[in-house]
């Protein structure tokens, strides 16, 4: 037997609640944020379910709808960036300077002569890298510097191998 749509849509809310909870706790790490997502997402909802087909699965349905708060959520915060020359610092892993554990003279050190490799590459190869170690989307990068999204990828591609090749023996 087929509920009526409010009806129908509000029990399903009822029995996938803690289901939605575990999953907001899942996307946020954090109970708080967990809930305020799970808020949010019951009330995107609410204001959709006449886009809701009955016979639909309603997890798949309202879990979409919580992925897609989540990242919108998250695209808002990452458009407050630092200033590209620090986030792009920052975007280089402990892993390719000497001291993984420590910050030290000899790690910034290490952090500065990466940085110079890479600016040594050609301009056309370094700046689109250089936009991507600072966060930038291959959509955001390809925008940025009028270019199709196929050669930013393969710029960044080409400017990583380099990079690899030229840093192989750096430890």
């Amino acid at each position: 037997m087929l509920m009526a749509g409010n009806d129908y849509i509000t029990s399903q809310i009822l029995m996938s609640q803690p289901w939605l909870l575990k999953l907001a706790y899942k996307l946020t790490l954090n109970l708080d944020d967990a809930k305020d997502l799970l808020q949010e997402t019951i009330l995107k909802i609410l204001d959709n379910k006449n886009r809701f087909n009955q016979g639909t699965n309603f997890r798949n349905w309202s879990s979409v709808i919580m992925k897609n708060i989540f990242i919108n959520h998250r695209r808002r915060l990452a458009k407050i960036r630092p200033p590209k020359e620090e986030k792009m610092w920052n975007a280089i892993p402990d892993s390719m300077c000497n001291k993984a554990s420590e910050v030290s003279p000899e790690s910034n050190l290490s952090k500065k002569e990466i940085l110079n490799t890479i600016n040594c590459c050609s301009q056309n190869d370094s700046q689109p890298f250089k936009l991507f170690l600072a966060g930038y989307s291959y959509k955001e990068i390809a925008e940025k510097l009028s270019l199709p999204i196929g050669t930013v990828k393969s710029r960044i591609y080409i400017t990583r191998r380099n990079l690899q090749s030229i840093l192989a023996g750096y430890k």
